[in-house]
Order: structure tokens, then sequence, then C-alpha cells
């Protein structure tokens, strides 16, 4: 969302201080977000966990692809506890409830080379990625809008994963 991002809605470099940059500055930015915590804190807290990146013009660059907190292990326990626990509840509802399914979908293969999976990795990365970014940045839009609404509010988490390992069959035949 300008000035924030350009026009293929990629994040855009800013200003750390409003002084400097104006609508376009990383004050600015938290400041659209809440009023109740100081840009400062966010950024140092951002700087610390490898969200962004402080360059030596003073301007703030976001991590795209750091959403994952690459710090301590109380940021990757957490945001694995949050992840477990909302996929965990969406496949005990499928399994027990009557009401719609949530979508919980995967794709399964045991006999495919290094080389494949490899290759399998990064379209999963590049692809989730930009799915992850557009509804990321649609629901950021929703949130703006909705915040009016006298309905109830809800959360969601949308997730992917990619995992791999030896199959049995490939055991076996060593």
């Amino acid at each position: 969302q300008p000035p924030f991002c350009n026009a293929d809605g990629e994040p855009v470099p800013l200003a750390r201080l409003a002084s400097a940059g104006g609508d376009a500055s990383f004050e600015s930015l938290v400041a659209c977000v809440s009023k109740d915590i100081r840009a400062r804190v966010v950024l140092d807290e951002w700087l610390r966990i490898g969200v962004a990146i402080l360059d030596d013009q003073d301007l703030v660059h976001l991590c795209v692809n750091a959403f994952i907190p690459r710090g301590g292990f109380d940021e990757k326990a957490a945001y694995f506890a949050h992840n477990v626990h909302d996929h965990a509840c969406a496949a005990v509802h499928n399994l027990t409830s009557d009401g719609p399914a949530f979508f919980e979908r995967s794709v399964h293969y045991d006999a495919l080379t290094p080389a494949s999976v490899v290759q399998l990795r990064e379209q999963t990365s590049r692809k989730g990625m930009e799915l992850l970014l557009a509804l990321n940045q649609q629901a950021a839009d929703f949130e703006r809008s909705d915040a009016a609404s006298e309905e109830q509010h809800q959360r969601i988490t949308v997730g992917l994963f990619f995992y791999t390992e030896a199959s049995e069959e490939s055991e076996a035949g060593s």
C-alpha cells in the first residue's frame, strides 16, 4: 500500500523518521497501525529478530522472507506453538464437526530424487511466499475496513509447510 510499497506490492525502504521521510517513513507506518506504541520500540524489536534492517542512510528495509523468527529459541517456540495449535484445531474440527471443514490439503510422494525435491522446495518457497504476501495484503485491507464494524472480530492463521526425508523404500534398498 503506497507509500510503503511499490507497484508490485513489495515493501520500499522507508526513512526511519517522519522528519526525513514524511508519509513514506517507518514512523508513519507504525502510526498507521497503532497510536499506542512508539516506532522506535517496534524498530528495535524488528532489528533484533531480523524482520528489518537499518542501512547507513537511516533507511529501514523490511526483510520480506523473514516472517519466521530467526532470533532466539523463545521466539521460534512461540511461533511453533501458535502454528501447531491452529493447525491441530483445524484438523480436529475437520475430523469431529459436521459443519464446513477448514481448508487442509497436502500432496505426498515417496519416490523422488534429491534434485527433484530441491526444485519442489524452491517452487513451494517462491509460490508459497507469493500467496502469503497476497493474503497478508488482502487481510490487512479487510482489517482496516472492518475496524469500525460492530460484528464480532475473528482471527485467522494461514500457513504452508514443506517437509522431506528419506522414504522407507529408499531406506530398505540401502
